[in-house]
């Protein structure tokens, strides 16, 4: 499967895996630089990470394309 890198702090860059996987119905399975497990789906407008904490929550960030950020914590 492939692997998706993004900087969630380079909107450029974002914006372009939108305009590449944006039709993708793949979830992007990942870790990030804490060994959390990370999923990660792409839309047209919009990019979704799930991330299993190692606290026992679920971090839910949405990055939109027009720079906008959703943060949110589950238990």
């Amino acid at each position: 499967m492939k692997q998706i890198h993004f900087d969630p702090t380079n909107q450029e860059a974002m914006n372009a895996l939108m305009d590449e996987h944006g039709k993708s119905k793949t979830m992007y399975p990942g870790t990030n630089e804490h060994g959390e497990s990370v999923y990660i789906s792409i839309f047209e407008d919009k990019i979704v990470t799930m991330t299993s904490q190692s606290n026992g929550w679920m971090r839910k960030n949405t990055y939109y394309r027009d720079g906008s950020r959703e943060e949110t914590f589950e238990r």
